[in-house]
């Protein structure tokens, strides 16, 4: 190290403090409900050559997408940087995830013009145009079905607007105001950062801050080096499917990965894996990558930075053309559902690496409802995109946790009142699924059921999407532990209730309600071990039905 590590050390917090400032200005800046409620969104800082520094843990499916998407600006603008510039990005195929999550990124420099850094927002904007409302689809057959797609372009120049772009984005998405309003939040969060990152250059001097955070990107590398060091050599090997292909039921989808792991390096390989879909839940490189940053990160101790050096000693192979490494114009807007897996095959291979961390499998299916409608206040178009929390699965010493938007993701559940006030919705139910959490002597985490009713006069588009509907794929019990349970969706009318396909477009008439049911985590160990007392209070709580208790768990009041 060139400096002392307790200076590192304050440095490191200071820009951790400064990503986590980013992301509450952005959130109560925002306009639309994904990002003030749902909390769709991350910031990050990133040094003068495009390598991650901090970021606010909010969404790790999308911190290490941004990296690739700034170089890939840096890379076409060249030293056509300058204060006061901003740049947008949502192209898949240059660094980005999918076109509905928009990277903005803004340069910091220091008085004598010397370039200290980049601040980036990435936030997810429920529709972004393209064949559906929400943007995204699995039945999406290509890229160019997926909205506007933004290679590497200046939002502002020099601090003026960028009018011709923003004519370009307003007349092609659904409700602009919403979009508009939430990239100027986005510009502000990320011109808040600059400004604190520009006092931190001014406290310690660009030159020296420059080579404190060289210190911090090889220490974070060096610690990284020597956890993988401590764990096994050997090739861990695992496998998981997705339901379908996102063009038709029945064709599940296979998702590999092997780790092998040799000395002070990690080498994850996803031969094996599918060819890239027809459908739109192929998973971009930039995705692919936030999978292996996160399933690493997750092998770590707690105090470990989070930036660009844990990557260091990490190398990826995932084979062209194939689901997790699509062709362009593959479509990707739905990425999302097939990550989630991927996350669940990487932890599930590294399960052997670390046993002390390891559990039963969590749900990844994410059931979604994406609707057009119009705000019962001012009138206007929105779109709306929910989300409904699965389980997660057991360990050896806890239950699984109830209602949690697991590995990749990390959004908050939408208040009912939220919904209720810029929606043309009621919701009629938000509860707890009795016995869809795994068995064990340690019980698999429960999921959702939430039921929404169209109020409008006429009849509402709607998306609706899950994934690990398919009891084949449920998530697996470990040690003994059984299965947790899969999700479904269905239509409820005067004439009863309707299932509906997993992945699927329609309309809800006047009256009808939506039904998104999330399945449950597996549980862990026998469950006729699992203490009296806490299968009475998971009866009594309604987390397990009196039929399960008995015949599964042995109870017996």
């Amino acid at each position: 190290m060139r400096h002392d590590p307790i200076t590192t050390e304050v440095v490191r917090h200071a820009l951790e403090t400064i990503a986590d400032e980013m992301g509450n200005a952005l959130r109560r800046t925002a306009l639309s409900v994904v990002v003030k409620d749902m909390k769709d969104y991350s910031c990050a800082l990133f040094d003068s050559r495009g390598r991650l520094l901090a970021a606010a843990l909010d969404i790790p499916t999308l911190l290490a997408s941004m990296a690739p998407a700034l170089q890939a600006c840096m890379e076409k603008w060249g030293d056509d940087i300058h204060p006061g510039d901003a740049f947008i990005s949502n192209h898949p195929y240059l660094g980005a995830c999918q076109t509905n999550d928009i990277n903005l990124f803004v340069p910091a420099f220091d008085p004598s013009g010397v370039l200290i850094g980049f601040t980036g927002a990435i936030a997810h904007h429920a529709d972004w145009g393209g064949r559906v409302a929400g943007t995204a689809a699995a039945a999406s057959q290509s890229a160019f079905e997926e909205g506007v797609m933004l290679p590497a372009l200046k939002l502002e120049y020099a601090g003026v607007p960028n009018q011709t772009l923003l004519d370009i984005i307003a007349a092609n998405v659904r409700h602009p105001k919403q979009n508009l309003g939430d990239l100027r939040a986005q510009v502000a969060s990320a011109r808040s950062g600059v400004r604190r990152l520009q006092r931190l250059a001014e406290r310690y001097g660009t030159q020296r801050l420059q080579e404190i955070i060289d210190d911090l990107l090889d220490y974070t590398a060096e610690r990284t080096r020597q956890r993988i060091q401590e764990l096994p050599d050997g090739r861990y090997f695992a496998e998981g499917f997705l339901d379908d292909d996102g063009q038709g039921p029945d064709r599940p989808v296979r998702l590999t990965a092997t780790v092998e792991i040799t000395g002070e390096t990690l080498h994850v390989d996803f031969t094996g894996t599918d060819p890239q879909m027809p459908g739109g839940m192929n998973i971009p490189t930039s995705t692919t990558r936030s999978v292996v940053h996160y399933a690493v990160k997750s092998l770590m101790p707690d105090d470990m930075p989070f930036n660009e050096g844990s990557l260091d000693p990490v190398t990826i192979h995932a084979p062209e053309g194939s689901a997790v490494n699509p062709i362009y114009p593959a479509a990707v807007g739905d990425r999302h559902l097939a990550s989630q897996r991927l996350a669940s095959v990487m932890t599930k291979a590294l399960l052997p690496v670390d046993p002390s961390r390891s559990s039963a499998e969590w749900f990844v299916g994410w059931p979604v409802l994406i609707c057009e409608s119009r705000s019962p206040k001012t009138g206007d178009g929105v779109v709306l995109l929910a989300n409904v929390a699965g389980g997660a699965g057991a360990t050896a010493s806890h239950d699984g946790a109830d209602a949690v938007d697991v590995h990749m993701a990390n959004c908050a559940i939408i208040p009912a009142e939220i919904i209720e006030s810029n929606y043309m919705l009621r919701v009629e139910r938000y509860e707890l699924r009795c016995d869809s959490g795994g068995a064990g002597e340690h019980r698999g985490g429960l999921g959702i059921r939430a039921d929404y009713r169209n109020l409008s006069d006429v009849p509402m588009p709607y998306l609706s999407e899950t994934e690990q509907s398919n009891p084949k794929f449920a998530p697996s019990g470990h040690e003994g532990g059984l299965s947790g349970g899969v999700a479904s969706l269905a239509l409820l009318t005067e004439k009863g209730e309707v299932p509906l396909p997993t992945k699927g477009e329609g309309k809800v008439d006047p009256g009808e309600v939506i039904s998104l049911r999330a399945g449950g985590g597996g549980g862990f160990g026998d469950p006729r071990t699992r203490k009296p007392e806490l299968v009475a209070a998971d009866v009594s709580s309604g987390r397990v039905s009196r039929e399960v208790a008995e015949d599964v768990y042995g109870y017996s009041p």
